[in-house]
């Protein structure tokens, strides 16, 4: 009978840590249910005040971060967010009086149940909104467009910034201008030393 810790060991020499292996961790349904749901929190309204889905990559790219982050978690996470996947997916009758699961709503709709979700007095409706929201939210603002109108003047949240480069003043030498605030630095302790 082989020891539960040589087991474990002998993966580990091998390298296959739960960590480094790419993993799914949301089922077919479950991915169906954040999609849904990725798809009313990033909606937009064109100039008619329709409605607007987001691209499909941008919910793809959330929805995949949403499932690596899940595959790479312990089995009783993924069990958890199976249960809220759940709770989100059937509470429609209960908030909004629609007898239709969230991911078949209409897109109105669906952003009309997780409005009401947020705003709920009962304290666990948001939560159970919260959870959702942030793993797939985060995601989807980093790359791209949805990048940019955060705010942020790169391409992606990985890429090194660009600063603005060190202008001397009219007709100095930059060795000048280095050595300047060098010694600008260096005469605070010598004040203080003495």
């Amino acid at each position: 009978m082989e020891d539960a810790g040589d087991g474990g060991r002998a993966r580990a020499a091998r390298g296959l840590d739960r960590l480094d292996r790419p993993g799914r961790g949301l089922a077919p349904w479950t991915r169906r249910v954040a999609r849904s749901a990725a798809e009313a929190m990033l909606c937009d309204e064109d100039e008619r005040g329709e409605l607007v889905p987001p691209g499909a990559g941008v919910c793809e790219r959330a929805v995949a971060a949403l499932d690596l982050s899940l595959g790479q978690a312990s089995p009783e996470t993924r069990r958890g967010f199976a249960v809220l996947a759940v709770c989100l997916e059937i509470l429609p009758p209960f908030v909004i009086g629609a007898f239709r699961r969230m991911s078949r709503l209409p897109l109105g709709r669906r952003l009309a149940y997780l409005e009401a979700l947020e705003s709920s007095r009962f304290g666990l409706l948001p939560m159970l909104l919260l959870a959702f929201k942030v793993p797939l939210c985060i995601p989807a603002f980093e790359e791209g467009a949805e990048l940019a109108l955060t705010g942020l003047d790169r391409e992606s949240t990985a890429a090194r910034r660009r600063l603005p480069a060190l202008r001397p003043a009219a007709g100095a030498p930059l060795a000048e201008v280095a050595a300047q605030g060098d010694s600008a630095r260096a005469e605070p302790g010598a004040e203080g030393a003495a």
